[in-house]
Parts: structure tokens; C-alpha cells; sequence
């Protein structure tokens, strides 16, 4: 399981393309999943 976590993060790392990318990224998508969440 740990290896797949890490695996999934490299991926998202690298299409993101730097780290400060990929953390903004991860913000917006919990922001969105947030919203949705109390819409329903």
C-alpha cells in the first residue's frame, strides 16, 4: 500500500512539475472536494 502512495505521489509530482506546484495543486483539489461535499 505504502509503495502505491508513493508511486501515485511521483506521478503527480512530476505532471505537476515542481513541488510548489504539486502542494498548490493538492490545495485546490481538497478545496473543490470540500465544496462538493457540503453542496450535497
Amino acid at each position: 500500500m505504502k509503495i502505491i502512495a508513493v508511486l501515485l505521489f511521483s506521478v503527480y509530482l512530476v505532471g505537476c512539475g515542481t513541488v510548489g506546484g504539486a502542494v498548490s495543486g493538492a490545495g485546490g483539489d481538497l478545496q473543490r472536494a470540500g465544496d462538493w461535499i457540503k453542496s450535497r
